[in-house]
């Protein structure tokens, strides 16, 4: 496992990065990190022609495997990319290659997704919030207060929920091989303290396409301004929009906090990625190699659980440093926010097919 010592430096470098993107996001949830996400901004297409690592086999007989993602490198999302494709690499004896892509150099999450899709690349790890367009079930992550903690999280996603939206990947060309942490959710905004949905009123808040995070923000009585990951730092800088909810990872890596002067230790939402490959690609793989990715990922995830933990911990000590005014929820005041939200949870069950089946398997 990697050493932590050089953490610092890392997140420090990072900041004289604008923005970058889950994105959707120059990369941003997740996605879009939240997002990233997102992506709704067009972006060059590749081909497999223009991807010097486009998908299938070599002719040495060698696999490529293009591994895009939209959030900075020194995430633990990110360093769990690299050490997943270190791992491939070592443990095939050079019969795999990784090539890793992050900050969205091709593309959002959706559209890394749908080249995914098409057979230019062939992995991704995206936020769950841009899954929705492929498989709505995966609506269940935009619920607010879903999880309690991340055991719950984990648990959930680890377990009889995540096989079950599994099994809608599938239908998609897509095999989930397991769910790395991207933290819970924290409101940020430039305009005032927020600790009860009241402080929310008028404010104009950045959410990603989810129809579930834009009902959020309206029993909020907050505006929800769909923007793309990428273009979320200049948008908080112009004041296009007020705030953003997005993991610390984002909110430190992403340089929010230079332009946000409030934040919100909410927790209201989770922010997961599902680690993808093309599930045309993985057949083409021969029975050890398959196995292999299937192991590789599954040290992999357990690893990235550990790092994220860790980060969070260096985030906050990030944000204590900084000019930025925090505040943490009550139980009193968490309570209220859950009691404003929860007709999202109405919307949710009325719009989306087995929306009842996949809560009751909500650890």
């Amino acid at each position: 496992m990697r050493k932590w010592s050089t953490f610092l430096s890392i997140v420090s470098l990072s900041f004289i990065i604008v923005g970058c993107g889950e994105s959707d996001e120059t990369a941003g949830p997740e996605e879009s990190e939240n997002g990233d996400d997102n992506g709704s901004e067009e972006v060059e297409e590749t081909t497999a022609d223009d991807n010097d690592a486009a998908a299938g086999e070599g002719e040495d007989g060698e696999y490529t495997i293009t591994f895009a993602h939209v959030v900075n490198p020194s995430t633990a999302k990110g360093e769990a990319a690299e050490y997943f494709g270190e791992l491939m690499e070592e443990r095939s004896d050079g019969r795999v290659e990784v090539d890793i892509h992050p900050d969205s150099q091709l593309g959002s999450d959706r559209e890394i997704t749908e080249q995914m899709q098409s057979g230019t690349i062939q992995m991704n790890a995206p936020f769950t919030g841009v899954l929705p367009q492929f498989v709505p079930q995966f609506q269940v992550f935009d619920l607010p207060y879903l999880f309690d903690d991340k055991d719950s999280a984990y648990d959930s996603m680890h377990g009889e929920m995540g096989e079950a939206l599994n099994e809608y990947l599938s239908n998609e060309g897509l095999r989930a091989l397991g769910y790395w942490d991207g933290g819970f959710k924290h409101f940020t905004n430039s305009e005032r303290a927020i600790e009860e949905p009241e402080d929310m009123d008028g404010l104009r808040m950045r959410a990603s396409q989810s129809p579930l995070l834009s009902a959020q923000f309206d029993a909020l009585n907050a505006g929800g301004v769909s923007i793309d990951f990428a273009e979320l730092y200049t948008a908080l800088q112009q004041g296009t929009v007020d705030g953003q909810e997005n993991p610390l990872s984002n909110i430190v890596t992403q340089n929010f906090y230079e332009v946000q002067d409030y934040m919100t230790y909410s927790e209201h939402g989770y922010m997961g990625y599902v680690l993808l490959i093309s599930e045309e690609f993985y057949q083409e793989l021969p029975d050890d190699l398959q196995q292999m990715v299937e192991e590789v990922a599954e040290e992999t995830g357990e690893w990235q659980w550990e790092q994220a933990q860790a980060a969070e911990e260096e985030y906050e000590q990030v944000l204590e440093e900084e000019d930025v005014e925090t505040h943490e929820l009550t139980e009193d005041q968490r309570e209220q926010f859950i009691e404003a939200t929860e007709g999202v949870y109405d919307i949710f069950l009325e719009d989306v097919e087995d929306a009842e089946e996949i809560l009751d398997l909500v650890e």
